[in-house]
């Protein structure tokens, strides 16, 4: 949504009111509901195009690109800049280090409007963060989408006016054709798109453009006047079903049908007309001083509401539930931030006559960006400073796994900082990626792109073929697998799905195709060695036997294949690097006795009864038998967890000499 413009012409207070109201069911919704859509954001858009199109209707071909580019953004950047810098700011003060990464991302992409597209990768990638936790800058997502679109119908305009020169064809006509043809197109891509991927769809400035082309409809629509009583019953039936939209659609298909409620609702309230002085009209009460207290801050409450919220559910009330005394902090600090905002720069600033001339603007928008993007950089050197002091560490203070041996004592670490591989890169401590496989090639699999597929090869001859299958918890361990390959002259082919065993019962998008085409691969390989996981560990219920495992890999054990199978680790139900940073890691939140983790015995159910099975078992250096036969987060001074339930890369880096060790006792090589 854009800030106020009152100085240009058709400036209307009840839309103005609108627009605080908005906010308000924004706030309400994002604050003390679970999920549900307020409608408010699609009020912002749709009252923000509408002024944007109306204006250069009025204009004509007197409409200038960079002039209105320049003008636009100049409204508009000042104030993100400075919450983004904040927020930057009291972020690395404020939250674990692991997320400093996907933080600064989100920041960076903030503040160059494209933060929808940001959110949208990271909800493709497995690999990211948890996209589940609350990010300080997702309210900006609509805000990029707006910024984006701001361009693309600038560009319109461009073209509208350039026909009406050239071809006579008045520029009302023009532009009313091609919004009409965007909004039938963008619509149907809408509601395509949520059928297949509604998160996606939420965030696609694709899918919410035709919000903004329906606007623009809206604007160019002849002005008329309407009878008291009809104008009265459509302003008050406008702000009802915007009151009503998030109680009834909620949780609908937006942007797609259930957005053309609270459209309807800002379009009913706009045709009422502005009749500020009948009190039976709902144009008087959207005017009031109290009403209009929260319209003129509105822009700057929508900026601060999100990372205020952020902030003070991690500090104070994690996992993010406000109670009462929470939720009146919250916005008291919100209402506080964005009253400065709007006095220190909506007005003082803005006000500033020099600003009115492009080059004075456009040096406003440079210099507040700047002021963003050096906090950015400052909060990554300061990162880096501290990811380089726990590189530099020695060896020995980071020994990890090398601490145990059968029946020793593990001595965890009490420090919250400095602890392998560093703070903030745990969060993304996977395996050091191979080569990837490519289709066709003999001997991949045939449809390598269903999982993750890479491929380690020896120096010189190839003595044996390693074919690790199943979810990321058999691919985890590759990290120690390589080593003892390349020792052995092994070629490995790792082919792997997230969260999806072979065999598992899951019904996940490509689950069961996975399943069934690794098994027939792996009969018409024939590969030395397959590695997989062997049991499923579970957060809260107890450990139980792989199922759909035995059962799945049976052909392949009995054609003579050995299979190689690994005890799954313990899982958390919580972050457990966040919880080492916040608590520390002699914390009991940070830890748990062995026997609530694993049973006394792998249960390894039908996996007995097959031929050519092997049992590799690290639980003793997860969980070591003393002290007390814990099951820990920190074991030589190293994180042994990524996350809820993966190992990190460099925990199982120090168990390369106990994995290969292993593998001779138990397979043989």
């Amino acid at each position: 949504m854009a800030a106020p413009d009152r100085a240009r012409s058709g400036y209307r207070a009840d839309i103005q009111g609108l627009r605080g109201f908005a906010i308000v069911l924004v706030v309400a919704y994002h604050l003390w509901t679970s999920g549900r859509v307020s409608g408010g954001v699609d009020v912002f858009l749709f009252i923000s195009a509408f002024l944007m199109v109306g204006s250069y209707a009025r204009k004509g071909t007197a409409f200038r690109l960079v002039s209105f580019l320049i003008q636009r953004f100049r409204r508009l950047v000042p104030g993100a800049a400075v919450v983004i810098a904040v927020t930057l700011f009291v972020g690395w003060i404020v939250l674990p280090p692991t997320r400093y990464g996907s933080f600064l991302a989100h920041g960076q992409a903030s503040l160059f409007y494209y933060e929808n597209w940001q959110m949208i990768a990271d909800s493709v990638d497995y690999m990211a963060p948890s996209a589940s936790q609350l990010n300080p800058f997702q309210h900006f997502w609509s805000l990029s989408v707006q910024g984006q679109v701001f361009v693309l119908l600038a560009l319109l305009f461009v073209a509208c006016s350039f026909v009406e020169r050239h071809a006579g064809i008045p520029v009302r006509r023009t532009l009313a054709a091609a919004l009409g043809l965007v909004t039938v197109v963008s619509f149907g891509y809408a509601t395509w798109l949520v059928g297949i991927d509604p998160a996606v769809a939420y965030l696609s400035t694709w899918a919410r453009f035709w919000e903004f082309s329906l606007a623009g409809l809206a604007a160019l629509l002849p002005a008329f006047t309407l009878p008291d009583a009809a104008s009265r019953a459509l302003s008050w039936l406008g702000v009802g079903l915007l009151t009503v939209t998030g109680l009834v659609l909620g949780r609908g298909d937006f942007p797609s049908w259930a957005a053309l409620m609270p459209l309807a609702a800002a379009a009913l309230v706009m045709l009422g007309g502005a009749r500020a002085d009948d009190r039976w009209h709902a144009s008087w009460w959207l005017t009031r001083r109290p009403a209009l207290f929260v319209a003129n801050r509105a822009y700057s409450l929508y900026l601060w509401h999100w990372p205020v919220y952020a902030m003070y559910a991690w500090v104070m009330t994690p996992p993010a539930r406000l109670d009462p005394m929470g939720s009146v902090i919250v916005l008291a600090l919100s209402l506080l931030c964005a009253d400065l905002t709007t006095r220190l720069i909506e007005r003082r600033f803005q006000g500033l006559l020099l600003l009115g001339r492009l080059r004075y603007a456009l040096a406003a928008i440079l210099t507040f960006s700047m002021i963003a993007l050096a906090a950015s950089m400052g909060v990554q050197a300061l990162i880096q400073r501290d990811a380089t002091a726990t590189a530099n560490l020695p060896e020995a203070d980071r020994p990890g796994g090398r601490v145990l041996t059968p029946g020793a004592t593990a001595t965890p670490t009490p420090a919250r900082r400095g602890i392998a591989p560093g703070d903030a890169a745990i969060a993304n401590d996977w395996p050091t990626p191979w080569p990837g496989c490519v289709a066709g090639d003999p001997g991949l699999p045939p449809n390598p792109d269903s999982g993750w597929c890479h491929v380690f090869l020896p120096e010189g001859d190839v003595t044996k073929t390693v074919a690790v299958v199943g979810d990321s918890h058999a691919y985890q361990w590759l990290t120690a697998l390589e080593p003892l390959a390349a020792e052995q002259h092994w070629r490995v082919i790792a082919h792997v799905m997230p969260a999806c065993r072979v065999g598992s019962p899951s019904e996940a998008a490509g689950c069961p195709e996975y399943g069934a085409e690794t098994i027939a691969w792996l009969l018409e390989l024939h590969p030395d060695y397959v590695f997989s996981t062997g049991s499923s560990a579970q957060a809260s219920d107890p450990e139980h036997d792989d199922w759909g495992w035995a059962a799945a890999i049976a052909p392949v054990a009995e054609s003579g294949v050995q299979v190689v199978n690994v005890r799954d680790n313990p899982r958390w139900g919580f972050n457990m690097p966040e919880c080492i940073q916040r608590y520390g890691s002699l914390d009991a939140r940070c830890r748990a006795p062995r026997t609530e983790k694993l049973l006394d015995a792998w249960p390894k159910g039908g996996l007995e009864t097959l031929p050519n099975m092997h049992y590799l078992d690290f639980s003793d250096w997860l969980c070591p038998p003393s002290p007390g036969s814990e099951c820990l987060g920190v074991i030589g001074n190293t994180y042994v967890y990524m996350d809820t339930n993966h190992l990190s890369r460099t925990y199982v880096a120090t168990l390369v000499d106990v994995f290969a060790e292993a593998w001779r006792t138990e397979v043989g090589v």
